[in-house]
């Protein structure tokens, strides 16, 4: 038998340096880890910096910038194009929802607005500052 690490399901010791952890029960006798605070917006719940409706929001808008298409991939090598297939419009649905987001942010809040919820949300970028949190917390409030 090799020499494995050990393995355990409460995370290792670098796991609960960077992030909130939360032990929770499973169907076996073990007890596992849930990490709590992953992105900056988990962060900002855990430490009840924003409501359970703010981070669904920002959820929401960290989703459709996932699906949106804005963030960069390879190509695809995996399928053929015939003739009879259409291929994805790349205006779809996500993206201009996403779009509507962003216009809506910018009417109410302006570029500060753009650039906090791509930052914080899109980008996941943390920060200390409380008027940048506090102004997102706003900006995220329906």
């Amino acid at each position: 038998m090799t020499n494995l690490s050990p393995v355990n399901e409460i995370g290792s010791k670098k796991l609960h340096e960077k992030h909130k952890i939360a032990l929770q029960e499973t169907d076996s006798k073990f007890l596992q880890a849930k990490v709590l605070d992953q992105l900056f917006i988990d962060h900002l719940l855990v430490t009840d910096q924003i409501d359970v409706d703010q981070h669904k929001t920002a959820e929401d808008i960290a989703y459709l910038a996932s699906r949106s298409g804005i963030f960069a991939s390879g190509p695809s090598f995996g399928l053929v194009y015939q003739g009879t297939a259409k291929p994805k419009d790349p205006l779809t649905g996500p993206l201009m929802r996403f779009g509507g987001i962003l216009r809506r942010v910018e009417r109410k809040w302006g570029v500060t607005g753009i650039n906090l919820v791509t930052a914080h949300i899109v980008l996941d970028q943390w920060t200390e500052d409380p008027l940048r949190i506090g102004l997102l917390a706003e900006i995220l409030k329906r």
